[in-house]
């Protein structure tokens, strides 16, 4: 049977979302447990973005005169899968502007092509830290 691609309505809930609510809602009764997956889960999801918007940024940057309004958007949307507080911090020094501080208004493009393609290879403390 060929294989069919469809469209994810966005009016619907994905298998991952909901096995990811019901895991937390079987474990919580359990001290710290519902909040360990829910953890996993949004690992997850991050991840699957970041796999998702980094070939869509780097195809924008390899243009001879890369938008910049777009570039700027994947950017703020990668700094937000990094993981919260020292980690997010991290992430946007060192592969998007080279500052922490301030609103991103102009990101390094020698900087933004240093990204992995994957980011597991992100080195501990740049995109995500232990548990």
């Amino acid at each position: 049977m060929p294989e069919q691609n469809f469209v994810d309505d966005p009016n619907s809930i994905s298998w991952f979302e909901v096995s990811c609510r019901s895991a937390s809602r079987l474990v919580s009764r359990l001290p710290l447990a519902g909040d360990m997956v829910d953890i996993v889960c949004d690992r997850v999801k991050a991840r699957d973005d970041y796999m998702q918007m980094h070939p869509l940024l780097m195809e924008n940057v390899q243009q001879k005169e890369p938008n910049n309004a777009t570039v700027l958007y994947f950017c703020q949307q990668l700094i937000l899968t990094a993981q919260f507080g020292a980690c997010r911090q991290n992430f946007r020094r060192h592969f998007i502007d080279g500052k922490n501080k301030g609103q991103l208004v102009c990101p390094q493009i020698p900087l933004i092509k240093k990204l992995p393609k994957d980011p597991n290879d992100i080195m501990f403390g740049y995109w995500k830290a232990q548990f």
